[in-house]
């Protein structure tokens, strides 16, 4: 939505096979995740100096991002060395540190066969404080995937996990551990997306023959859960909301003009990507209105997404997480579509800056939006008319990261608790004029402020709640929240 800044934003080894090969071969009928429990590790790095160790490249040429280890062997200024361990999860590093005065920066390695491009499930981390960067056929996963809750007694408490792509042939996993006070190592592990996926993976130590990197074809790999995201916009008389897909890409380079079209409750949005770069997480806001989120929610759907890029495509339903939605609709609601009347101006841009479109390709409603005011001095005027899905509540302005002189109804207000409007109607006339006093972190929002948002145990009693809201009016939400004291 307005204010939130789009940030458009695996390689394979070619080898052949090698004598003395030291590998594990993932059986076919194994789909839980499978330990990498073999790694060339490194001699360790005094890591004691005021640089961050983790923002520090310790290796010589060809560095992180390029190494390709071998046993018994010096590369990049480093000694490496095997430790197997079978089906061990976790990679014991404490001798690494031995003979240390101070923390040690120590990195491991491991090569990822696979048979042909596949999507895994890729867990890592670091034991209780130590502190764990990755790097997969180069390409740093430092903000991909997402922390797990950490398990007591489990020892690895630093751990992410997220989806990513590898491609047929050899693929690099290289880990660097920081040691500190307390137990040094290291864990990884690899899962299935679906049955069957890591059939023929092959996780081995030594380097294999030759030392070229090809990677996966250009790939996008997307969470399976679409949001929505806790946020809600309202222009004119329309209360939109907007479902997150978070993608990434795989490739050796950027991944130019991808297309995504995702369908919800009848309603489809198309959205077209000028760059992804790989490795690189992005949410990419897919913006519908309140009513098809709500509906697709209530018919208990999700979104269908289909994505094209390059030459390929992949089509799939994400789910929606309804509490989310009703969160949303207590959060801070953007006000949208304001017209600049005289100061600073810049060309409109869509929500959140990427180019939106409707079913027939046409501009989104959303897609032509006066930007952040980046300067004091610029005076702007938004007209709105309260949607039924708010009518009967008191409507309060949010006016947090957008400061400057409001009017309200040609009366001026000044900071503070400003109400819109008590026991809004619906289609009651709401005019704002303000002249900023400085650049614009976010555009103002209004909020309920007569009720409360419900507290919630999972997403049927979520469901519940949302069926209340009503287009033509929420009584029965205001009515059951007042009762329950929400």
């Amino acid at each position: 939505m307005a204010g939130i800044q789009k940030r458009i934003q695996g390689l394979t080894v070619a080898a052949a096979a090698v004598l003395f090969v030291c590998s594990a071969v993932v059986p076919a009928v194994a789909q839980e995740s499978v330990a990498v429990d073999r790694w060339l590790v490194s001699t360790p790095f005094p890591a004691d100096t005021s640089d961050d160790p983790l923002g520090t490249d310790y290796l010589g040429a060809p560095g992180e991002v390029a190494v390709l280890p071998d046993r018994g062997r010096t590369v990049a200024g480093a000694d490496w060395s095997l430790i197997r361990q079978d089906s061990a999860r976790i990679l014991e590093l404490e001798t690494q540190r031995a003979d240390a005065e101070g923390p040690v920066a120590v990195y491991a390695h491991a090569y990822l066969k696979a048979v042909e491009d596949r999507t895994l499930t890729l867990t890592w981390g670091g034991l209780d404080c130590t502190r764990v960067d990755a790097w997969l056929n180069g390409r740093s996963l430092a903000t991909l995937g997402l922390p797990l809750p950490a398990v007591e007694d489990a020892g690895a408490t630093a751990t992410r996990q997220a989806l990513v792509r590898i491609g047929y042939g050899y693929n690099t996993l290289l880990l660097k551990a920081v040691s500190g006070d307390c137990p040094f190592g290291v864990t990884a592990s690899i899962g299935p997306l679906s049955p069957g996926s890591l059939e023929g993976v092959r996780v081995q130590a030594s380097r294999p023959y030759g030392d070229t990197r090809t990677g996966p074809s250009p790939w996008l790999v997307t969470d399976p859960q679409a949001g929505p995201e806790p946020l809600l916009g309202w222009k004119e008389k329309d209360l939109f909301g907007v479902a997150g897909v978070r993608l990434a890409a795989f490739a050796v380079t950027a991944i130019e003009g991808a297309k995504l079209k995702a369908k919800a409750g009848g309603e489809e949005v198309r959205r077209e990507l000028e760059w992804l770069t790989p490795a690189e997480p992005e949410t990419v806001l897919m913006p519908f209105s309140f009513k098809s989120l709500r509906q697709a929610l209530g018919h208990g759907e999700g979104m269908d997404l289909e994505l094209e890029w390059n030459d390929d495509d992949w089509e799939g339903v994400l789910s929606l997480d309804p509490a989310d939605l009703l969160a949303a609709f207590h959060s801070s609601i953007r006000l949208l579509g304001w017209t600049v009347t005289s100061g600073p101006s810049a060309p409109p841009v869509s929500a959140d800056g990427a180019a939106i479109y409707d079913s027939e390709h046409e501009p989104h409603p959303l897609a032509n939006l006066v930007p952040l005011p980046t300067a004091a001095g610029t005076t702007l005027l938004g007209e709105w008319e309260v949607p039924g899905w708010l009518s009967g509540f008191t409507l309060g302005l949010d006016v947090t990261g957008a400061p400057g002189e409001y009017r309200l109804q040609s009366v001026p207000v000044d900071g503070g608790d400003i109400v819109l409007c008590t026991n809004c109607r619906k289609g009651d006339h709401i005019q704002i004029v303000v002249v900023t006093e400085s650049a614009w972190e976010r555009f103002p929002g209004v909020s309920i402020v007569d009720v409360q948002q419900p507290a919630v145990d999972g997403a049927e009693q979520a469901l519940e709640w949302l069926a209340l809201i009503d287009e033509k009016g929420s009584r029965k939400y205001r009515e059951r929240g007042s009762a329950s004291g929400q």
